[in-house]
């Protein structure tokens, strides 16, 4: 039976991700970069033919993939279990006032993130679960063909490390930039990697672009 080619891509930049500010659920947008990255991942897979394409409801990366699917005529499908993890009260602060306001919580959350739950926010266990849950449903809906999930940092994160055999405590072992690509070849059961955070059609915008955060 033919494989089926997923591809999975976090949105492009926002002015969030540039200040270093944890966004969650806040529902910011793309700068103009980040429209940049947009459409330079849709000249990069132009070529290919998509089955579908999902994505988060938030808007930065809601219009990433719609400008992705723009050259294949196709609609974009939300999906809820591909939204950002809720930081609660993180949200809209930046890495340096969580270290220093909450040094033993942020200290987990970069060495131990398997059992964090964030205040007033979503635990990183619930999380695993309902986008591990996405990507398996979509796995088994699809089969063949090539499908594209476009999210975000963490979730990308944690359908990474799930695909290479990792529990969810080493979601901070993966890497992935904003509007990089992942792809991976799957047949409902088993999941085998072909590219993993690949920015090399991003290379003629800025280099002080954000890189994983």
């Amino acid at each position: 039976m033919r494989s089926m080619e997923l591809i999975l891509i976090r949105h492009g930049e926002t002015d969030l991700n540039k200040q270093m500010v944890f966004r969650g659920t806040l529902d910011v947008r793309l700068n103009a970069l980040g429209i940049a990255q947009a459409d330079a991942t849709a000249e990069a897979l132009k070529d290919r033919v998509f089955e579908a394409i999902y994505t988060s409801p938030l808007k930065r990366a809601v219009v990433t993939a719609a400008r992705i699917a723009k050259p294949h005529d196709i609609k974009v499908r939300v999906n809820d279990s591909f939204m950002d993890i809720s930081f609660g009260a993180w949200q809209g602060k930046t890495e340096e006032e969580i270290a220093s306001k909450f040094p033993g919580p942020y200290r987990r959350w970069k060495e131990r993130p398997g059992g964090v739950k964030f205040p007033s926010g979503d635990g990183v266990k619930k999380t695993w679960k309902r986008v591990v849950g996405g990507l398996r449903e979509i796995a088994f809906l699809h089969g063949v063909g090539t499908v594209v999930i476009v999210s975000h940092r963490v979730p990308v994160k944690m359908m990474t490390a799930y695909m290479l055999g990792k529990k969810r405590g080493d979601i901070h072992d993966v890497v992935h930039d904003p509007c990089a690509i992942s792809i991976f070849e799957a047949d409902r059961r088993t999941f085998k990697p072909v590219v993993l955070n690949d920015s090399s059609h991003l290379r003629d915008l800025r280099s002080e672009s954000v890189k994983d955060f």
